[in-house]
């Protein structure tokens, strides 16, 4: 929450489907983000980038069949979130907070 709205974000959440995608799943995306953050390849192996709706997305079947779905959806969340500090060519630090370690306020 700190680092939302600010010069960079990136969103990570959880929608149960529309006409776009009929399926529930996990979204990512960041904005501003460069041509080369569709092109990433996030964890875990069944994240995908769906070009139609701009994100990448994670089937919510996918996660609920997994052995550790808590951990599933952690990685995906995690994995968007550093693939976008490092596509996007952010500040290095940022990429600390999706392991706990959010840079300080100033």
């Amino acid at each position: 929450m700190r680092n939302a709205m600010d010069a960079q974000e990136v969103a990570v959440g959880w929608w149960p489907g529309d006409p776009r995608y009929e399926k529930a799943a996990f979204y990512a995306y960041a904005h501003p983000a460069r041509d080369s953050f569709a092109s990433g390849t996030l964890s875990p192996a069944q994240a995908r980038w769906e070009d139609g709706l701009g994100e990448y997305v994670l089937d919510w079947d996918d996660v609920c069949s997994a052995s550790d779905p808590k951990a599933m959806a952690l990685d995906f969340a995690r994995s968007a979130f550093s693939h976008a500090c490092a596509a996007c060519e952010w500040d290095p630090t940022l990429a600390a907070s999706a392991q706990g370690n959010p840079p300080p306020v100033v």
